[in-house]
């Protein structure tokens, strides 16, 4: 070295090279959090909804589904929550959530998203804080 010190980056390039590993560990560590705050989000959503008289099987229609896939080199995770048109009064999910001209809307998935947000940046800080571990930091 130019100033007569002889430094030694070992460490230094072992730590580097764990960073470029994170990303290999967090794809799936990330997904199970999306899944966790899907699920969550669904159950506060039905709760509100439960033992109503003229719309009984509603939370019942309630569903979740995770989409994974890669668009131009960039991998993404997708959670779609909301009502199933195909179960019994599905259909009639959006008049409960949003209304109609006659009808005040709930907004309970709002609110149960809402609800959820806490959960859902814990979620990905221990899914990034997993991966860092398993990639040697």
């Amino acid at each position: 070295m130019a100033d007569g010190v002889d430094y030694d980056f070992t460490e230094f390039d072992q730590l580097t090279a764990s960073f470029g590993r994170v990303p290999d560990h967090v794809g799936p560590n990330v997904n199970t959090a999306i899944t966790g705050t899907s699920m969550g989000i669904k159950k506060a959503w039905q709760t509100p909804l439960k033992g109503s008289r003229t719309l009984p099987r509603l939370p019942y229609a309630l569903s979740f589904d995770i989409a994974v896939g890669q668009f131009f080199g960039v991998s993404v995770i997708k959670s779609e929550i909301g009502f199933d048109k195909e179960k019994p009064q599905g259909a009639l999910g959006n008049v409960s959530e949003y209304g109609t001209p006659s009808i005040t809307g709930r907004g309970h998935g709002a609110a149960a998203l809402h609800a959820n947000e806490k959960d859902f940046v814990r979620g990905l800080e221990i899914a990034v804080e997993l991966a860092e571990k398993e990639a040697g930091l």
